[in-house]
């Protein structure tokens, strides 16, 4: 079996994940990109929410298929 790649990051990873320390993310990201909590005391960062995060900040227009149904719902 091939290794497994975590689709979601405790604050240590998703930090490194996106280029900064711990104190920038908390300071940057964490207020932008809500974390998902596994247990009551477990956030965790999920990595397309981050690369979402990132492309934005890049100015990089990223339309979903989501968006595309969403339109075509409410015909804009």
């Amino acid at each position: 079996m091939g290794d497994i790649v975590p689709r979601c990051l405790p604050i240590s990873s998703a930090a490194q994940y996106v280029g900064l320390s711990e104190t920038a993310f908390r300071s940057t990201v964490a207020p932008s990109v809500r974390p998902v909590y596994l247990t009551p005391r477990r956030p965790v960062w999920l990595k397309d929410q981050l690369d979402k995060w990132i492309d934005a900040r890049a100015g990089i227009i990223n339309q979903t298929s989501e968006d595309d149904l969403m339109d075509a719902i409410t015909n804009n």
